[in-house]
């Protein structure tokens, strides 16, 4: 027979690991949401400021980063929800962040990093 003990040790690490696991992904969801936030606010403001070439390029560029911050975002959601094995989130992460720095979305790594 099992020692009640070792079950409810066992349970409670299980349980543990769970709670873990989902306040990493609320922080995670409440990071997704705040970008999208500052997405529309950008989006609105643009539309505000047309004519002044200054303020319009700033917030396009406030916006591409934005937009790359949401495909980090997005791929990570994916591997927090099961929809990706570690090595494949890996895999991709990697394959995103080499075409983002390519595209010069990214700065360039730095041996001391």
């Amino acid at each position: 027979m099992l020692d009640a003990r070792i079950v409810v040790r066992a349970t409670q690490q299980e349980i543990r690991r769970r709670a873990r696991n989902q306040w990493g992904v609320n922080a995670h969801e409440r990071l997704v949401h705040r970008v999208e936030a500052e997405q529309d606010d950008v989006l609105a403001t643009i539309q505000l400021v047309q004519g002044d070439e200054l303020l319009e390029t700033r917030l396009y560029e406030q916006l591409v980063d934005l937009l790359v911050e949401g495909m980090f975002l997005e791929l990570r959601r994916r591997y927090l929800r099961g929809g990706l094995p570690r090595e494949e989130y890996v895999d991709e992460l990697t394959a995103l962040a080499d075409l983002c720095r390519g595209a010069g979305l990214l700065p360039l790594p730095t041996r001391d990093a």
